[in-house]
């Protein structure tokens, strides 16, 4: 009987300490993070930043994967299909808000299917020009916009997305007609006004900032309230279009029903991520603020 009770209280202290030792070993096995668009943007570059990093310090290889589509909403499925191990993650913006709105059918429930884990950042976006644009201010814009109605085109990282509803806002506000060509993501847009395909874009301020200070672009105006300080001589679109103010927010989800232990080491990683102070010092050099979060804030943003 001896023996028979040790063996019971062996095999309870196995089971009790099974899922305690399963959750104290995270990371197991590869990590993946996706990004809903392709490379050039916002949302890849900091998923290899914080990839890179967590590589480094958990010393389990993490991988990216870019899974471009619907402004955001493949590589979001991707997401809320995984199994809810911390095992895959990844980011989205502010347009995962606006899909309800959007699209009368969506893979999946932008609230119900995810687990929040980290804000990332904020950042106001930029109209820019193509050279070949006749419109070298904010007023000569709107004016050239109101002679020549929805002929003027901009790219968009997608249908949805925030840099898309910065153009459609504008049009609301100033009684304008701007028309959005959608892109898989910012970068491909990019490319293309710079290639003079089209002849404006709006997008993320860092995205497109080295390519106005460059030259090879012109900077219109920023969306937030202010102008920014990465480039002064810029004018905020409020300025002239009283009421306007446009920004994008990135966050890290998971699918739901990540462990709470594991939400939180994961958490606890971005956090330290995002305050080095080098990282941080980098993108308020680009006008864009890293903020970082708790899981519960960014269960409660979304």
């Amino acid at each position: 009987m001896r023996i028979l009770a040790w063996s019971i209280a062996a095999c309870l202290a196995a089971v009790a300490a099974g899922p305690a030792a399963a959750q104290t070993s995270y990371p197991t096995r590869i990590i993946r993070i996706i990004s809903p668009f392709p490379p050039g943007g916002n949302t890849d570059r900091m998923a290899r930043i914080i990839g890179a990093e967590m590589t480094r310090t958990w010393g389990q290889n993490v991988v990216v994967e870019n899974r471009a589509g619907g402004g955001g909403i493949v590589g979001t499925e991707v997401i809320a299909r995984a199994p809810a191990d911390g095992h895959t993650m990844g980011i989205i913006i502010s347009s995962h808000a606006v899909h309800p709105a959007l699209h009368s059918r969506l893979p999946f429930d932008p609230a119900a299917d995810f687990s929040g884990l980290s804000l990332l950042l904020r950042v106001p976006h930029l109209f820019t020009a193509h050279p070949s644009l006749p419109a070298r201010t904010l007023k000569e814009l709107i004016d050239l916009a109101k002679r020549h109605p929805g002929k003027i085109t901009y790219a968009t990282a997608g249908v949805g997305t925030g840099v898309h509803l910065a153009g459609e806002l504008l049009n609301a506000l100033a009684k304008v007609e701007f028309t959005p060509v959608h892109y898989k993501g910012g970068g491909p847009g990019v490319q293309d006004l710079l290639g003079g395909q089209i002849t404006m874009s709006v997008n993320n301020v860092n995205v497109t900032l080295p390519y106005v200070r460059s030259q090879r672009v012109r900077g219109l105006a920023v969306t937030s309230p202010q102008r920014t300080s990465v480039l002064p001589d810029v004018m905020a679109m409020a300025e002239m279009v009283p009421g306007y103010d446009m920004s994008e927010w990135y966050g890290m989800v998971g699918p739901k029903g990540i462990p709470r232990d594991v939400v939180l080491k994961i958490q606890g990683e971005i956090a330290r991520i995002l305050n080095e102070p080098k990282l941080k010092q980098m993108f308020r050099d680009e006008g864009v603020d890293l903020v970082g979060g708790s899981p519960e804030e960014m269960n409660e943003l979304i």
